[in-house]
């Protein structure tokens, strides 16, 4: 009986372990309001990894979730949702209701539990396959999809899924059947744009040595660069973004921005991620920036951008919805922050239109 949850105690553990005393419980928050008004020819994405692990992985998470909902909810009826929102960790049954209370029409999931990669190890990937341990859940199957979504008021033409293999997972985070999102939107007067969500393997939270971490991130990295190449056209507009897991590692950031470039997406870049870039151009209003540089010091949340001919998105603004609270704990470990950029408009007869800010009338999106 012990070593059927096993597993899941090493991944609660180290849950606590990374998320702090009191962040379990994030109850009776006020809502936060929307900080600023964007151009109406700006479109907005947003990045959150919501922590919406199910019990025992985490405890106390659905009030936390449910207040997620409540206030992106609120950010529509004010007219200041994000046309796009990236969620990591969306696991869990509240966490789907969590999307369901925000209001998006059009909603993409990630890989679940039972894709599998069609990637080939080469010898060195059966070596480091040799070496796995059930006892960290290396050995124990996909317990958990990938807890990617992707939620637009855009429609969706096409998705394209990819699950890391196992030999490119370490340690508990073998257990979630991470991989690759991409959403492949249709904006009115503009043209395709594709999303792309990830989650990449942690560091020491993976509960293993780090060179084993440290060599599974480093595979993903490689792995998600070709997969994106292949699958978004070149000539058109793409989004990147979610928790890449980097932080201040040296080899970390290494591997991930140099498997990007010779991929040939060198928009991939430190300094043209867009929080980095509104930082620097002081593109985000007084009350935002502090937890906008927590977000960027953290390391772990990103979002790239490009227009159809390959250059960086221009960044109009950014802001931190999800942040420090005034009166409690953060909804979650991470903050979800939203990123405003400019986007050049096709020559077409067709005028641009961008996502109505209107409350959408009942759910016009199978949330499972």
């Amino acid at each position: 009986m012990f070593k059927a949850f096993q597993p899941l105690l090493f991944a609660g553990l180290a849950t606590l372990a990374t998320s702090g005393a009191g962040r379990e419980d994030a109850r009776h928050l006020p809502a936060k309001p929307a900080a600023m008004s964007v151009q109406d020819n700006a479109l907005s994405v947003m990045t959150y990894n919501i922590k919406g692990l199910p019990w025992p992985l985490a405890l106390g998470r659905d009030d936390a979730l449910a207040q997620i909902g409540q206030r992106l909810a609120a950010m529509r009826r004010e007219g200041q949702q994000p046309h796009i929102v990236l969620l990591q960790e969306a696991f869990s049954a509240q966490a789907i209701a969590t999307a369901r209370r925000a209001g998006y029409r059009h909603v993409a999931f990630g890989p679940d539990s039972a894709l599998r990669s069609g990637s080939r190890a080469d010898a060195a990937d059966i070596a480091y396959l040799e070496k796995a341990r059930w006892d960290r859940g290396e050995r124990m199957g996909k317990s958990l999809d990938s807890g990617l979504m992707i939620l637009s008021d855009y429609p969706i033409s096409r998705i394209d899924r990819m699950a890391f293999p196992d030999f490119a997972c370490a340690g508990i985070d073998c257990m979630a059947n991470k991989g690759v999102l991409i959403a492949h939107l249709a904006v009115p007067g503009m043209g395709p744009v594709s999303i792309v969500n990830t989650h990449l393997n942690a560091r020491t939270a993976a509960m293993v040595p780090v060179e084993r971490s440290q060599r599974a991130f480093g595979r993903q990295a490689a792995l998600m660069a070709r997969f994106i190449a292949s699958h978004v056209p070149d000539g058109q507009a793409m989004i990147l973004g979610g928790d890449m897991n980097i932080g201040s590692d040296r080899l970390r950031q290494g591997a991930f921005f140099t498997s990007f470039h010779q991929s040939g997406l060198p928009f991939v870049a430190p300094a043209l991620e867009g929080a980095r870039q509104a930082l620097a151009r002081s593109a985000t209003d007084r009350g935002a920036r502090p937890d906008l540089l927590h977000a960027v010091e953290h390391g772990k949340d990103w979002i790239f951008a490009r227009n159809g001919d390959g250059a960086p998105m221009a960044v109009v603004q950014a802001h931190v919805p999800f942040g420090s609270e005034g009166a409690g704990e953060p909804l979650s470990d991470h903050f979800g922050y939203v990123v405003h950029y400019q986007m050049p408009v096709r020559q077409t007869q067709a005028p641009v239109r961008f996502a109505s800010r209107d409350p959408l009338p009942g759910r016009a999106a199978d949330l499972r």
